[in-house]
């Protein structure tokens, strides 16, 4: 298993699937968020792209509903 960081704290491990299939296990800190399919490795490397561009967005928001409050 091929292991990428994604941010600080998001790893996503890659590995065929017995499906025709490519799968990405996405873990924080070492613990299971979310698994990700795709059909073809490039477009499972854009669908974690993606997920971790969400995840920095949604981070990026909370931080600044503290410093309003």
């Amino acid at each position: 298993m091929n292991g990428v960081q994604l941010t600080n704290h998001l790893t996503a491990q890659f590995r065929a699937s017995a499906l025709s299939r490519y799968e990405a296990r996405i873990t924080e800190d070492g613990d299971f968020r979310v698994y990700i399919y795709a059909m073809s490795l490039k477009r499972l490397k854009r669908k974690c792209g993606r997920y971790a561009k969400r995840e920095r967005k949604a981070i990026e928001y909370v931080a600044t509903l503290k410093e309003e409050s």
